[in-house]
């Protein structure tokens, strides 16, 4: 059976996500077959609920208390489709995301689309676009991440011999909220790349990434020893705790 013959459930994780919201489900509506669009909400301040509100196919539940790995985890618990969309809140899908991704499916247990950052130029980036996966396997995981979830599914799904497709479709426009020149959610200051990340994040990506197998040790330690000495001193800054992290040494 084609997804054709199917409904899609999406979930979207929210938490002040008002800018690029209504363009993220516009986009979703027009171009998936959506059963539902399952909304998880961790604590929005401002106009997200608003929004989210006006579109009739989309269901709100306001979790507050959950992380990132734990707003994934419940809203898989509650969706009823084999194949379930993950799509950000502050990404807007091209038209033919559905079909592309849909091309894939016979071949895959989770099909990794790929999507274009928007700062203030255009990167394409290979990976880490939105997800079309099967339901029923991510419905037992224990999430309970503040990000890096998107690496914890497919660890598993290749732990459990499950096949995981990346394909380059460039068809999500990824819009990541920054004020100044820093990313929101982590905290991250950008020039072209990141050259200060808090303590706090560097340690929670570093244990991630040594759990899920996300880098090498020999990638880890790449990080802190770059040269010239001024990009050897900028490496160390944005990733000493995270080395320490990855090693198990705090």
């Amino acid at each position: 059976m084609t997804l054709e013959q199917n409904l899609v459930d999406v979930v979207i994780r929210t938490k002040n996500s008002q800018e690029i919201l209504r363009e993220c489900l516009q986009s979703v509506i027009d171009d998936v077959p959506v059963r539902r669009i399952i909304l998880v909400d961790n604590g929005s301040t401002d106009k997200t609920i608003e929004i989210a509100s006006s579109f009739e196919k989309v269901d709100i539940h306001l979790k507050p208390d959950l992380n990132l790995g734990q707003l994934t985890q419940y809203a898989f618990s509650i969706a009823e489709t084999e194949w379930v969309a993950i799509i950000d809140s502050d990404m807007v899908i091209r038209k033919g995301w559905y079909e592309n991704m849909n091309s894939h499916t016979h071949l895959y247990d989770a099909v990794e689309g790929s999507r274009i950052d928007h700062y203030k130029f255009d990167i394409p980036n290979d990976t880490s676009g939105p997800l079309l996966i099967r339901r029923q396997p991510v419905v037992d995981l224990e999430l309970d991440l503040p990000f890096g979830e998107d690496s914890a599914l497919s660890y598993n799904f290749k732990k459990q011999g499950r096949k995981w497709g990346m394909v380059e479709n460039y068809l999500t426009d990824h819009y990541p909220k920054v004020e100044s020149s820093t990313i929101t959610r982590t905290g991250i200051i950008l020039r072209i790349v990141p050259v200060y990340v808090p303590k706090k994040i560097q340690i929670e990506e570093g244990r991630i990434a040594r759990k899920y197998n996300m880098v090498s040790k020999r990638q880890a330690l790449s990080r802190i020893s770059k040269l010239p000495l001024y990009d050897a001193y900028k490496s160390f800054k944005k990733s000493f705790w995270f080395c320490l992290a990855y090693f198990k040494i705090v």
